[in-house]
């Protein structure tokens, strides 16, 4: 845990900014200590020094009278102690002049005493000669010392403030620290927390750094980054998920194909078996199969359904194959008015009735001879599987949603389809026990046919229940005149 604490970047920043904030403050403090009383010292003798020269300049323009005031003004305001001699500084042997100042010493006895009392002070003096105005023949000295203690008034003062000061640089060094903390760390921090969430490809977390310096640009750098990696890894992702699809579509398709080919064979072999059967009892003059007039017929019929499904296996394999149809304009009301034409027959002999309602202008771009097969898938499973009697309603007309216009064909018959066999009716080869019995000759393609055709051309269709009736829809994009 404590490997842990040390090894973070912010525990670091602020212990290293505490403590090189304390060791600068402690040495400011000593600094402090050993330099202020030299500093107030000097800057007292410099002080005092300049009023000194000001007082000569004075006492050279005054008179004798005056000028012992301005001497005792001057010791008074800088706390110094003033000998006036008789004489020439620059000579030997200056004596003491005796004079009406209350402040000024006077006299030897005076002068030892006063240097007796500051025997352990500091002391820095002057000198200087001068005349008063009255007395421009009679040359004086004036002398100053300045007395300061060792024991530094300045230097007591600071020894006592150094508990508070160090409380102030303890306190200082904790908010500069916590304020760098701050500043440098935490961003940093999150900088991190967001690259290993990056690492861990979670791109949702955002450094959203407002600063303006370096770490704002690092957390924008990385933000474009991460929003970067975040669409590329979608992309990859979408792109992942379509092949697995294409491949899951292809296996699809290889397995149908199999089962295709194999229902194919199968359906082959029911009419070959027979047709071989019927020519072998005709050659051999077996029984009935001797009458060829009677037989042949039978025979012609066999071999026009195997050319049926051959037909239809063929055009299966084409639309599977991926190749484009040759499209072009197609009247959807042409198309079916020459469906029920052609199926009219039909219909009468299964002794139904044909109800047509369309509306006009339902043009599409298809192929015309794949789109009339589809039809007629759905138009013969409404024949075959109706009751007689009953009445087929074939609807065209033009729907249009949000997104696109389809010319949609409507195709109801009575003749309700069990769930279970619903679901499957688009699968090639398909037979339910009541609506895909071979009683009507069918392959078992048509349906299975049909839908590959409209979907090849961009639509969709569709068989559901409607109560006891069966409803077949076909939806082709529709294209303006």
């Amino acid at each position: 845990m404590i490997s842990k604490i040390r090894s973070r970047l912010s525990v670091k920043v602020f212990l290293i900014t505490f403590f090189v904030q304390i060791v600068f403050g402690s040495l400011i403090i000593g600094l402090l200590y050993k330099a202020t009383p030299q500093s107030y010292s000097d800057a007292r003798k410099d002080e005092v020094q300049s009023a000194f020269e000001e007082l000569i300049g004075k006492l050279e323009k005054t008179t004798t009278f005056y000028g012992v005031s301005l001497i005792d003004d001057f010791a008074r305001e800088n706390g110094a102690e003033v000998i006036l001699y008789k004489g020439d500084g620059f000579w030997d042997g200056l004596t003491i002049c005796p004079m009406h100042s209350k402040l000024a010493v006077d006299s030897n006895d005076k002068l030892e005493e006063m240097k007796e009392k500051h025997v352990d002070d500091y002391c820095y003096t002057d000198i200087r000669a001068f005349s008063f105005a009255d007395k421009k023949t009679t040359y004086y000295s004036l002398e100053y010392a300045l007395y300061v203690g060792r024991s530094n008034p300045v230097k007591t003062a600071v020894e006592k403030c150094i508990p508070l000061i160090l409380l102030i640089v303890l306190f200082v060094s904790l908010i500069c620290a916590c304020i760098y903390t701050f500043l440098f760390a935490r961003p940093v921090k999150k900088l991190s927390d967001v690259s290993r969430s990056m690492s861990k490809m979670d791109f949702s977390r955002k450094c959203s750094s407002g600063r303006k310096d370096e770490i704002g640009a690092l957390a924008n750098d990385l933000d474009e980054m991460s929003s970067k990696l975040s669409d590329t890894f979608g992309k990859l992702e979408q792109r992942t998920s379509e092949l697995e699809e294409e491949i899951r579509r292809v296996n699809e398709l290889e397995a149908q194909k199999d089962v295709f080919f194999a229902a194919a064979s199968h359906e082959l072999k029911t009419p070959v078996t027979v047709l071989e059967g019927q020519i072998r009892g005709m050659i051999e003059g077996v029984g009935p199969y001797a009458d060829h007039d009677a037989y042949l017929p039978r025979t012609l019929g066999t071999v026009k359904r195997m050319e049926s499904l051959i037909n239809e296996i063929l055009t299966v394999s084409r639309m599977q194959s991926g190749n484009e149809i040759a499209t072009t304009r197609v009247d959807m009301v042409q198309l079916l008015e020459e469906k029920m034409e052609e199926y009219e027959e039909l219909f009468q002999s299964r002794g139904l009735k044909m109800q047509l309602q369309f509306e006009q202008d339902l043009i599409f771009v298809g192929n015309r001879d794949l789109t009339s097969m589809a039809i007629g898938a759905f138009l013969s499973n409404a024949a075959f599987y109706s009751e007689e009697g009953s009445i087929v309603y074939v609807d065209g007309e033009k729907r249009t949603d949000a997104s696109n216009a389809m010319v949609a064909v409507t195709i109801r018959n009575n003749g309700h389809i069990d769930e279970d066999d619903l679901v499957h009716l688009f699968e090639p080869f398909y037979r339910a026990d009541k609506s895909r019995s071979r009683r009507s000759g069918g392959s078992g393609l048509g349906l299975y046919l049909a839908k590959l055709i409209v979907e090849k051309q961009g639509g969709s269709c569709s068989l559901k229940n409607d109560g006891e009736d069966v409803v077949a829809t076909i939806h082709l994009p529709h294209v303006s005149e």
